[in-house]
């Protein structure tokens, strides 16, 4: 193949995945005409590329239950990303809206390595901020963002308490394997951004909830409901069905690939989700205590009261040697 048809493909593709990236300044802004909440932060890279982040903090009710990380779609800047912040924000959480280089004003230009380093500055940001990093941090992602998100959780199993991903594929090969005209050139694709591979390596304890539009025209939903089978099948210590933290799949069928987020029941679709991680947090809080009391400061009311407690505070120290181990 001659050169200048080699490079088109190669480096064409960045145009195709990345499209919004490539806008000029009025293209960013427009559609946008709602307020976009929050304080603008500067998120610093591994490779210096500095991300225009928005954070929003629930300032007015310090009982936050999360901390929200959005990562947008392809087509997409941050801002147009404000009205999922607006709602997890009302769900009590602190919200980090992340811009990737070359989108919205963050410098640089659009690489799946890039991206990947943007997600990973994004999560170190909330683990070094005090308050963000001191309630369980969930994911969310949409489109592009869902396989940024699936990645991010894939590559930090222990700092990730929960995964969201909306209309999200199995892997760019896969969609340009199903496109007509295009189909035959899946072997130059190499921004990879393979779910299928590495959603089996979010933690069987790290809950899932996928969001699905059933008419979605862009990334067909057999993509959503592959990803689910898969990650049914993923290994190590897990949950039971009856426990908080059962992966959930919600298919909308009005959703579309752009606005499943704003269909009947999504939100209290998430809210119940978040809902579920509350009730492990408290569970973790409550069994910290007990941990951290000792014998001489259970004071039972009855003999069996006290009997009980005894055990269940042998049970939680040999518990806690044993993880230790």
């Amino acid at each position: 193949m001659p050169s200048f048809w080699r490079n088109l493909i190669c480096h064409g593709q960045y145009f195709c995945i990345y499209p919004a990236a490539f806008d000029s300044q009025e293209e960013r802004y427009a559609g946008f005409s709602s307020p976009l909440h929050g304080t603008g932060v500067d998120v610093m890279t591994s490779d210096n590329v500095e991300l225009r982040c928005y954070l929003i903090r629930t300032v007015h009710n310090p009982s936050a239950r999360a901390t929200a990380i959005l990562f947008h779609g392809n087509g997409y800047h941050v801002w147009h990303h404000s009205h999922c912040a607006q709602q997890f924000y009302k769900l009590k959480c602190h919200v980090l809206m992340v811009s990737y280089r070359g989108y919205g004003g963050s410098t640089g230009v659009p690489t799946e390595r890039g991206l990947r380093q943007d997600a990973q500055a994004a999560l170190d940001f909330v683990l070094a901020d005090s308050q963000l990093s001191s309630v369980p941090i969930v994911v969310h992602g949409h489109s592009l963002g869902g396989a940024v998100a699936v990645d991010l959780v894939s590559r930090n199993p222990t700092k990730v308490q929960a995964l969201i991903i909306e209309n999200t594929f199995l892997s760019i090969s896969t969609v340009v394997r199903e496109l007509p005209l295009i189909r035959y050139f899946t072997f130059f694709v190499h921004q990879k951004w393979d779910s299928a591979s590495k959603i089996s390596s979010v933690p069987r304890t790290t809950p899932i909830l996928m969001l699905s539009g059933k008419r979605d025209q862009v990334v067909p939903e057999k993509h959503m409901h592959e990803l689910w089978a898969l990650a049914k099948t993923r290994s190590g210590p897990g949950v039971k069905d009856d426990t908080p933290l059962e992966d959930t799949f919600e298919t909308f069928p009005q959703g579309q690939h752009a606005d499943t987020s704003i269909q009947s029941g999504y939100w209290i679709t998430v809210g119940n989700f978040l809902r579920a991680l509350d009730k492990l947090r408290d569970k973790a809080v409550s069994l910290s205590r007990l941990i951290s009391a000792s014998p001489t400061q259970i004071r039972p009311s009855s003999f069996y009261t006290g009997m009980i407690q005894l055990v269940l505070y042998h049970t939680a120290r040999t518990t806690k040697m044993l993880q230790k181990d």
